[in-house]
């Protein structure tokens, strides 16, 4: 925490800039921080959020969120929706604040939301880029729903996600690896990637035609139900989580 949103950005620290883009979502009633410094405690404050001091040794953000809703009971009793912000995401949009609450809201049996968007050609190979893949579009119900939004120019070069034209679809799978690819489209990726067998190791990568390439690039924003979090965070990591290092695959083992 002290290291990723104490530095200051543009003259503020990052934190302070979290909490402005979730106080100006038109959904969100209350921003609480949950941390284990007072510093950032102090800094969130100001910026008019509740800070909420966690146990430094929870093990990720979503825990310490679960953390945050077990000492703020009255919270957790009237909240409808609870939408986890990185606090180290100062170009989080409240555009997709709002789409991953409204997401819940309109689909009564889901548990949790996250959010996608179009996944650049040049990033299907990045490990650093979390791709997912979704079934048909949703009408009213199913698990782990993910808002598929068009992408754009934002301030600071984020991505506009859940806008207008956004659909809402299941989720099938994350990965840190390339999915929902066209077999001979990703081969030849791989080979044009560079190593002993391209051909031409020096040449750019246009990457797959859209109609090649199924995934979209996950947006790391997550809304539960607050019940649905707590069992979330009660649950075992699984197999797939541990070798993907991706939180979200717990919930669709579970």
């Amino acid at each position: 925490d002290i290291a990723t949103l104490l530095p200051m950005l543009g003259g503020e620290p990052m934190i302070v800039h979290v909490v402005r883009a979730a106080l100006a979502a038109s959904t969100v009633q209350r921003v609480l921080v949950a941390t284990d410094h007072e510093g950032i405690a102090a800094a969130a404050e100001k910026a008019g959020a509740e800070a909420v001091m966690t146990d430094s040794a929870l093990p990720s953000g979503t825990d310490r969120v679960a953390a945050a809703l077990r000492l703020r009971a009255d919270v957790a009793a009237t909240a409808d929706v609870v939408v986890n912000v990185q606090g180290d995401e100062p170009l989080v949009e409240p555009s997709a604040i709002d789409a991953s609450a409204r997401l819940l809201l309109s689909h009564p049996t889901a548990d949790i939301a996250t959010l996608s968007t179009p996944l650049p050609a040049a990033l299907l190979l990045d490990p650093s880029k979390v791709k997912v893949v979704c079934g048909p579009p949703l009408h009213s119900e199913g698990l782990l729903p993910v808002s598929r939004g068009a992408a754009g120019p934002s301030g600071g070069g984020a991505e506009r996600v859940g806008g207008e034209g956004a659909t809402c679809r299941r989720a099938l799978f994350f990965s840190r690896a390339p999915i929902g690819v066209d077999r001979q489209t990703l081969a030849s990726l791989l080979l044009r990637g560079g190593g002993a067998a391209d051909p031409n190791p020096g040449a750019p990568n246009p990457g797959p035609n859209p109609g090649e390439c199924a995934a979209q690039q996950h947006v790391g924003l997550y809304a539960f139900r607050p019940p649905s979090l707590q069992r979330f965070v009660e649950l075992p990591p699984s197999r797939l989580e541990a070798l993907e290092q991706l939180e979200q695959m717990r919930a669709l083992e579970a």
